[in-house]
């Protein structure tokens, strides 16, 4: 079920596009000519670029310090405005007279007058464009001209070749002006900071003089007095003390801790004594003679007893060298660190008596000292500062270099207008507007457009479909297809469920004058004629009767004399040339008189030929507006409802629904009439048949 209503959901809007191709094409036509027009209308724009390098800021050659390449993100973004700049753009249009050539050639130089100027500015600057290539630090500067149309392939060219050359000479310009500035500024505070060292100079030496405080210079400019130098030469000789007892007091105490062997052993690497040294080589040398002789020899042997006196001879000494090491090492200890307390109680001494003198007299005079090498060293900074920019500023830097030069573009290499594009945009534009303009239409329009609206709006079944352009069926050049519409609409009566069983009699009426109802009923009842139904037409249309004019006979006498009782229905009917199908004529009446219909004969008519027909036909009027409908629709069994296809808005159907039902009557269907066979057929006669259908069925 979802389904069928997703596919009648796009027919509809198929047939929306199909009913208003008129607008659709009409539409689409005009813009695609105008777009035409305009696009061979249009100037040729030709384009030019050149390639620029950008750089920071930077000597081409790194003389007393190297560059740290450091990233700005907003570097290249800041490049692009200044390219784009007032006064870029403005000091290229006087350099190449600009102003002058695009005046000429827009005409408005004359016109404007000085103001002519501003114009050119915005001209050229609405042709700019810049683009930077991506992970390098190349722009392309785009020019885009139409003008003047002679040279305008030459000077697009040289214009972009002009931006950059601005761009960079503005920019040297300005950097070198930066720097010219700050380095006058640098000056400025070399001067200012050379006579604040010259005051401070003065004022230590007034407080020298004051004081009556020696000083000295150690060098490299530096002054101190002569108690300084003192306390620093003892605390230099302090150090040094403390260092050489420290050691001494390490020998001493690993001296102490050794025993005898061990300290014979260490001694000739502890204190270095060559006596020592001798005596331990020689004992040693005893030993070994000892043992040779022991071997050989007895233990009282006489050699073997001098060998032995003269070791233990040997080993006295040993120990007596050994004993005055210990005594030795001691001594050395004692006499240093007797040297250091000397020393240090004299730089205690000393330090008191400096930090007296500072108390009393040295304190200003330092602070002095030490204010003046503050302001010396920042005037020693500010002139090697000053000495290196000078010498920097007289080396090259090349923020800006032009890579690429613009050229020329060829005759047929323009940008604009693109003619092809254009045109498919004219197209695809023409088709959006056209279809829009259709929906629009369509959402205006509030005339009856499909089965859905009769059904939806006015709760009423559509019994029958009728094509555009059909003819009367005894007309000339009617074609026989026409005749199944009718068919179907006879089947659809037949069997529908309000018709009452013996019901004969039908009014068939309409809204509005011209939906079609005549020409509705003459070919129904030519329908039901040919198909053995004995069938009458009553043109009981009395203000404008058209059904003697199909049948192509006079309406001498008809329905108007019967009702004022000049002559008898016999008299009155008419056998046609279709078999089956009689015709009573809406007859003539007198000017001015009115409201034939309300005669009580009116009942006993319709009666009347109620028994003598199969079926009935009634040519009504339009029941809005005119009374003889209303008072015929009460006297027969039913009427059909005839309403044109988008021609009169929903509310006249509407209207004509209520008022046929408001008279009481059985409103049958209602017969769409006019449908475009080309557009619409198939779909209404779609549902046609599935009217016809559901009817049979319900008879079923």
């Amino acid at each position: 079920m979802a389904e069928t209503q997703d596919t009648l959901h796009f027919l509809d809007y198929w047939r929306v596009i199909r009913t208003r191709k008129e607008i659709i094409i009409a539409i689409s036509l005009l813009v695609v000519v105008t777009g035409v027009l305009i696009t061979f209308s249009m100037p040729r724009v030709y384009r030019a670029s050149s390639i620029i390098q950008v750089k920071e800021e930077q000597p081409d050659v790194d003389v007393f310090r190297d560059e740290i390449m450091r990233f700005d993100p907003l570097f290249l973004r800041t490049q692009f405005e200044i390219i784009q700049s007032r006064p870029v753009i403005e000091e290229v249009i006087r350099r190449r007279e600009l102003n002058e050539k695009l005046g000429r050639a827009y005409g408005y130089l004359e016109e404007l007058g000085p103001r002519s100027f501003e114009q050119t500015y915005k001209i050229l600057a609405s042709s700019l464009r810049v683009q930077h290539y991506r992970d390098t630090n190349l722009i392309e500067i785009q020019v885009d001209l139409s003008e003047p149309k002679d040279t305008v392939r030459e000077e697009v060219a040289a214009v972009a070749d002009e931006i950059a050359v601005v761009f960079r000479d503005l920019s040297m310009r300005r950097s070198r002006e930066a720097t010219e500035r700050a380095l006058t500024a640098l000056q400025e505070s070399l001067q200012e900071q050379e006579r604040k060292v010259e005051a401070a100079a003065s004022e230590v030496e007034r407080i020298r003089q004051e004081q009556k405080i020696d000083v000295y210079s150690p060098g490299m400019g530096a002054f101190g007095t002569l108690d300084k130098m003192s306390v620093a030469q003892l605390e230099a000789m302090r150090i040094r003390v403390r260092t050489e007892l420290a050691r001494k007091e390490t020998r001493y105490r690993l001296i102490q801790g050794l025993t005898s062997e061990e300290l014979l052993d260490a001694a000739p690497y502890v204190v270095g004594d060559q006596q020592l040294a001798a005596l331990v080589a020689e004992k040693r040398m005893g030993e070994v003679d000892l043992n040779q002789m022991l071997q050989s020899l007895g233990q009282n042997h006489p050699d073997v007893m001098r060998l032995k006196a003269r070791i233990d001879a040997q080993n006295e000494k040993i120990n007596d060298a050994l004993e005055g090491l210990k005594q030795g090492v001691k001594a050395d200890y004692e006499a240093e660190k007797a040297s250091y307390e000397i020393i240090q109680n004299e730089l205690e001494d000393m330090k008191a008596r400096e930090r007296r003198a500072e108390a009393e007299q040295y304190r200003d005079f330092e602070r002095a000292q030490a204010e003046l090498e503050r302001l010396q060293r920042i005037r020693d900074g500010l002139e090697i500062r000053n000495i290196q920019e000078q010498i920097e500023m007289q080396i090259p830097r090349t923020t800006v270099e032009v890579i690429a030069h613009a050229k020329p573009p060829e005759a047929g290499d323009y940008v604009s207008p693109k003619k092809l594009l254009n045109i498919i945009l004219s197209v695809l534009v023409g088709l959006a507007t056209g279809v829009g303009l259709a929906f629009f239409v369509e959402y205006l329009d509030t005339s009856v457009k499909t089965i859905e609206d009769v059904e939806r709006d006015m709760n009423v079944p559509v019994l029958g479909v009728i094509p555009q352009k059909v003819l009367p069926f005894i007309a000339e050049g009617a074609e026989a297809s026409h005749m199944e519409p009718y068919r179907v609409l006879r089947t659809n009566i037949q069997f529908s469920k309000k018709l009452k069983e013996g019901g004969r009699a039908l009014c068939i009426t309409s809204g509005s004058v011209g939906e079609g109802k005549t020409l509705t009923v003459f070919n129904l009842a030519y329908v039901c004629a040919e198909l053995g139904d004995r069938v009458l037409i009553v043109d009981s249309d009395l203000h404008r009767p058209r059904q003697h004019k199909i049948f192509g006979l006079p309406r001498t006498v008809g329905m108007a004399n019967v009702l004022l009782g000049e002559c008898t229905i016999e008299e009155a009917i008419v056998e046609t040339r279709v078999p089956n199908l009689s015709f009573l004529p809406s007859g003539k009446v007198a000017s001015g008189v009115h409201g034939l219909l309300d005669s009580r004969q009116l009942g006993s008519i319709v009666q009347s030929l109620r028994e003598r027909f199969d079926y009935v036909f009634f040519d009504a009027p339009p029941i809005i507006g005119v009374s003889d409908a209303s008072l015929l629709v009460r006297e027969v069994d039913a009427v059909l409802l005839v309403i044109q296809h988008r021609k009169y808005p929903k509310t006249v159907s509407v209207r004509a629904r209520d008022m046929i039902h408001n008279l009481g009557a059985t409103l049958l269907g209602v017969v769409l009439n006019n449908i475009n066979i080309s557009r619409d057929y198939s779909y209404y006669y779609h549902y046609s048949y599935h009217y016809y259908s559901k009817d049979r069925e319900r008879s079923a």
